[in-house]
């Protein structure tokens, strides 16, 4: 692992008194809000109680209106209507969300996904066909469409028409289709950047919901409430790493509440899989556990069956999809082992790559649906923003902070065959022929825009803490700023001079001990840490309350350790 560089969080310790006294806050908890920009009184009570009137009016979103009239057309006039999503965890829900909340209406409706390795992302040809079969004359895209010309045009030639909701960087013109619904539409002036589709779909939703309910749409029919698809709705936000602000985060502090009622057998299903107990979800369960079973179906098999196990209304039959998206998940965990550690090979035998600001490496062999994946692993060993390139030229590729990747790729698009994505997070496809091309023109544009210590990985910390400051009562009162995720992490303090009493190596590489104080502490995946626990240690930790056959224990999880 790359040596990080640990940087306390700056505050202003006026703001922190005001907290504190305007809303009679503990100092600690006061002190993580202003660390994350929470500094008004008013903003951080919106904060601690997200709420549903704190939502936006969805109508504000640029091509609503366009997209609810046409929407509704189908569903008054009872034409079928087709959607197509993207096969990540995102895209997924999106087309879960919005099938289920249409067939509440009354609606017809016909769900279909790319195949990853033989349609790759993006509404397809094939992928109009299927539903074209299927009898449909509207297609919603979901979580992706938004850069798709020349789909939407042969759509429009089998006398189709297309509503398109997307989240992904705009090109600059859009595809012609009835509405595209887009936050980052230049149009939109509502500022909502950091949803993800579903987030977008949601909208969508109470937008139509509303509509349909002034036009009387409801008097004689049940009127769906919206809240069942919360729990989708968090999954996706976490998973997608969107910013947890604003509407994120009520949607995730609400959505975990459904999610803990396990009442959709899907997921449910899903957290016996991972042998979750429902009362212990956390975003983090949402991001760690249930999100990769989801992708997993995506990257190594067919997503639909992603989208049947969610949409499942019977138990039994969902916990037998699960257990097959968990071997799934454990088949792409073992094959995402093997290829990063072929890469770290190539990468750290090569003084090309030692010198490089930027990192691409590929290989015929490396399956595609795992190299989004590999990407996040090598940028954490190696702390540069990194390509990985997989069977066919289909790569993807994973950034650091202040290295926008989509602008990166649309500097050297020449070299590639087609490319999309956003700052952090791309997908590439790349001629092998023209490989070499490709990796020289992004290892001089990286060397253009970043410097030396641009990649040194920087933890950043909520700063120092006593051990006797650590207690239960700590881990409540931080628990009042959760849900925590990107633009919200969760809190990290240093502890100086620790002593290590004892320690065990887990299997998976992870280290279990106890401090000199007698608090247990857990540290993942830093087995290679032990040569220097023989002397005190400085750590980077996270309290947090463990659960063990039926015990509750005052846990430090160490993000970092030197000494």
């Amino acid at each position: 692992m790359k040596k990080r560089r640990w940087v306390e969080r700056e505050i202003d310790q006026n703001q922190v008194n005001k907290l504190i006294i305007d809303l009679d806050l503990p100092r600690i908890l006061a002190r993580i809000l202003v660390a994350r920009g929470i500094v008004d009184s008013k903003q951080a009570q919106r904060y601690l109680k997200p709420d549903f009137t704190h939502l936006p009016d969805p109508m504000a979103l640029a091509g609503m209106k366009e997209a609810c009239a046409r929407i509704e057309k189908a569903v008054l006039e009872g034409e079928k209507i087709g959607i197509f999503g993207d096969y990540d965890v995102d895209g997924v829900t999106s087309s879960v969300i919005l099938s289920e909340f249409l067939e509440s209406l009354g609606a017809q409706v016909a769900v279909t996904l790319p195949n990853r390795l033989t349609e790759g992302y993006g509404l397809s040809k094939a992928g109009l066909e299927r539903l074209e079969a299927k009898g449909c004359r509207l297609i919603i895209t979901v979580d992706c469409g938004v850069t798709a010309h020349e789909e939407v045009e042969i759509a429009r030639s089998k006398n189709m028409e297309v509503v398109v909701i997307d989240h992904h960087t705009v090109p600059v013109t859009l595809p012609e289709a009835v509405a595209v619904i887009n936050p980052h539409r230049q149009d939109c002036t509502r500022q909502a950047h950091h949803l993800c589709a579903a987030g977008v779909v949601f909208n969508m939703c109470m937008a139509l919901r509303k509509h349909l309910r002034e036009q009387g749409y409801f008097d004689n029919r049940q009127e769906p409430n919206l809240t069942q698809w919360l729990d989708l709705v968090a999954l996706a936000t976490v998973a997608d790493v969107v910013p947890l602000i604003d509407d994120n985060r009520v949607f995730v502090q609400k959505g975990l509440e459904i999610v803990k009622k396990a009442l959709r057998p899907g997921i449910k299903a899903l957290l016996e899989a991972a042998k979750i107990a429902p009362h212990k979800v956390s975003s983090g369960t949402l991001g760690f556990h249930l999100g990769p079973r989801i992708n997993a179906a995506g990257r190594l098999e067919n997503a639909m069956s992603a989208v049947e196990l969610l949409r499942s209304a019977d138990y039994t039959s969902a916990l037998l999809m699960a257990e097959e998206l968990d071997a799934n998940n454990q088949a792409r965990r073992a094959l995402e082992k093997q290829i990063v550690e072929e890469a770290l090979e190539e990468i750290m035998s090569s003084s090309e790559h030692e010198s490089a600001f930027g990192i691409v490496v590929g290989r015929e062999s490396w399956h595609p649906g795992v190299v989004g994946i590999v990407a996040s692993r090598l940028v954490e060993k190696t702390g540069k923003p990194t390509i990985v390139v997989g069977e066919n030229g289909k790569g993807s590729g994973r950034s650091i902070p202040g290295f926008n990747l989509h602008e990166a790729l649309l500097s050297i698009e020449e070299t590639m065959i087609g490319f999309g994505g956003h700052a952090h997070a791309v997908g590439v496809h790349v001629n092998l022929e023209d490989f070499d091309l490709f990796q020289d023109a992004f290892r001089d544009y990286a060397k253009s825009k970043l410097k030396p210590e641009d990649l040194v990985p920087v933890l950043y910390h909520d700063g120092e803490i006593a051990l006797d400051e650590l207690s239960e009562k700590l881990v409540s009162q931080l628990a009042q700023a959760a849900p925590y995720g990107r633009s919200n992490p969760e809190p990290v303090f240093c502890i100086k001079g620790a002593k290590v009493d004892e320690f065990r190596e887990l299997k998976g590489g992870h280290l279990k001990g106890k401090l000199s104080q007698g608090l247990d502490f857990i540290a993942f995946g830093m087995a290679e840490k032990q040569a220097i626990l023989d002397k005190p240690v400085d750590m980077l930790v996270t309290p947090e309350m463990n659960e063990w056959l039926g015990r509750r224990i005052l846990q430090l999880r160490v993000k970092d350790m030197l000494n």
